[in-house]
């Protein structure tokens, strides 16, 4: 055999031991890369809270995956998906409110028709769906997109977009695999998480009025009233309670009585923003916890409040009646010193103050707010 052969013949065993090399590397690389996948999937699938699937979906998958960015978008097919997913976190909507875009089924209609139900990768992403970057402040830098479509049961439930300031970095075909069970695990973790919250919200409601139940209530004001004693913000607890609600209950029945207190549950929350907490705490007696919220403004609130449900004629059986409200409302603010704060003192003394507070406005002549200023002290108007 010639020199010259065998030179040939070592080029081309080189030439092969580098193709095995490579594909050696890459099959590695691609074991990590599921590995990575999957146990991230696994780790979704395990979150309990929205809090814990925002924070791994938005936050974790960046460093993660060594993106630029993502965006979860979810299809409000219950009209609770916000409510659900935030569950009354105002800051974390603050912080999320440009990277989780949550669709209405009808103002929305035509964007969710036009989520294809297959991954997407490449610029061609960007260009389809520029919506869910708009408000993103590193837009600038993105350079490619993986869409990942979320379906459950053939209905699409939303999107999960990665992005990254590599334009190579997604590649219509390559590692699609991979994706494709991210999504499919990304759409189970979203429901299971979503359903998990509503069965925990159904076992806090007050079954007869919707409102929250007070077990629910002691929960979320404790925590509360820590998170605005961190920010330094006040908040305001009011207690309302229905005026001669037994003489209703007396002359119209219970079931009428059951009436009013649902009316009467509706009109508060349309006075109250969605991070406020509305619950019954017993009886024909309500409490609304008012974080971040000033003692004018609160009572502004009570005052529209009270008016609403004094100005509203009630119908049973051709009859028509009206009922009024008292209410007693205290203060946060007006109970921090410069002790250490006691989260469970000053709860339990700030429902305490409201609620003498409501009791003033009834011995006043009811139809009334109440404020507890100073011990023994209270300002009231009608």
């Amino acid at each position: 055999m010639s020199p010259l052969m065998d030179e040939s013949i070592y080029e081309k065993n080189r030439q092969l031991q580098r193709k095995l090399d490579h594909l050696i590397k890459q099959a590695r690389a691609n074991e990590k890369k599921q590995e990575l996948y999957e146990t991230f999937g696994f780790e979704i699938i395990g979150a309990s809270t929205p809090k814990q699937l925002r924070d791994l979906l938005l936050s974790q998958s960046i460093t993660r995956f060594q993106l630029l960015d993502v965006v979860l978008c979810l299809v409000d097919h219950h009209r609770d998906t916000e409510r659900l997913f935030f569950d009354h976190d105002e800051e974390a909507r603050l912080n999320f409110e440009n990277k989780l875009l949550i669709l209405d089924t009808l103002k929305d209609a035509e964007i969710i028709q036009s989520l294809v139900s297959h991954p997407m990768l490449g610029t061609e992403v960007l260009k389809k769906y520029p919506w869910m970057t708009v408000n993103l402040k590193n837009k600038a830098q993105i350079r490619s997109a993986a869409f990942l479509p979320l379906l459950r049961s053939d209905r699409i439930i939303g999107a999960l977009l990665m992005l990254s300031h590599d334009i190579n970095r997604y590649q219509q075909g390559v590692g699609t695999l991979f994706l494709q069970k991210l999504s499919a695990m990304t759409a189970v973790a979203v429901e299971n998480c979503l359903n998990q919250q509503r069965i925990k919200e159904v076992s806090y409601q007050d079954v007869l009025t919707q409102a929250y139940n007070r077990r629910y209530f002691d929960l979320r004001f404790k925590d509360e009233i820590a998170r605005c004693i961190r920010w330094d913000d006040d908040l305001i607890c009011m207690f309302l309670d229905v005026d001669h609600f037994k003489n209703v209950n007396d002359t119209y029945g219970h079931q009428t009585g059951d009436l009013v207190l649902r009316h009467m549950v509706s009109l508060i929350k349309e006075q109250v923003r969605s991070c406020d907490i509305v619950a019954r705490y017993g009886g024909e007696e309500f409490v609304v916890a008012l974080p971040t919220t000033t003692l004018q403004a609160a009572h502004e609130i009570a005052e529209r409040l009270r008016q609403a449900i004094y100005s509203t004629t009630l119908n049973f059986h051709d009859k028509q009646f009206n009922v009024s409200v008292s209410i007693g409302m205290a203060s946060l603010r007006s109970l921090l010193t410069a002790q250490p704060p006691d989260a469970e003192f000053i709860g339990t003394t700030l429902l305490d103050r409201a609620d003498k507070a409501l009791y003033a406005a009834k011995n006043g002549g009811r139809n009334q707010v109440a404020v507890y200023t100073n011990p023994a002290t209270y300002e009231m108007t009608e």
